[in-house]
């Protein structure tokens, strides 16, 4: 796969590269419109990366454009040691548009994973909404599992419900 071959980098996303996030969750339009009821902006960027799960802080808060041979084509957000301090927590990963079906988010999380491993991390964990279908489909073909579903504790406004999932890497 020419994925392999290709120079991978994770930017952090800072203001100046807030309209590329943009660019790339305005290709997602099916799954904006599952997780906020409507259309991204910079505002909700924003928000998105600096949200994180109870519990944790942003000091383990990672929230990086992905960018292959200088082309910006994801988002990754995870927290390292949470839930526990053997486990990466994915709280966003979303592939451009131009970009699906091709074999790069695979082959991204699965490189992730062995990333993570050799950092000495066990599991990787994640929740995906139970109205994304097309995102859980993805997650189960990467090999994770549910292990429990729960209505989300950040935006409770929103009621998501979630299927908690985890991989052993």
């Amino acid at each position: 796969m020419k994925y392999i071959e290709n120079k991978v980098v994770l930017k952090t996303v800072t203001k100046d590269l807030l309209k590329n996030v943009l660019k790339i969750y305005d290709t997602n339009e099916e799954y904006f419109k599952v997780s906020m009821n409507g259309k991204p902006s910079i505002e909700s960027i924003i928000e998105d990366k600096n949200d994180i799960p109870p519990g944790s802080n942003l000091q383990n808060k990672n929230y990086k454009l992905i960018s292959i041979n200088g082309q910006d084509i994801g988002i990754i957000d995870y927290v390292m040691n949470y839930p526990d301090e053997d486990t990466v927590y994915i709280g966003l990963f979303i592939i451009h548009g131009d970009f699906h079906r091709q074999g790069y988010g695979s082959a991204f999380v699965e490189e992730f994973a062995i990333n993570m491993r050799k950092r000495g991390y066990c599991r990787l964990r994640l929740g995906v909404l139970k109205e994304n279908k097309n995102g859980f489909e993805f997650w189960t073909r990467m090999g994770f599992k549910v292990v429990k579903e729960i209505i989300s504790t950040i935006h409770p406004e929103r009621n998501w419900e979630i299927k908690v999932m985890e991989k052993i890497i």
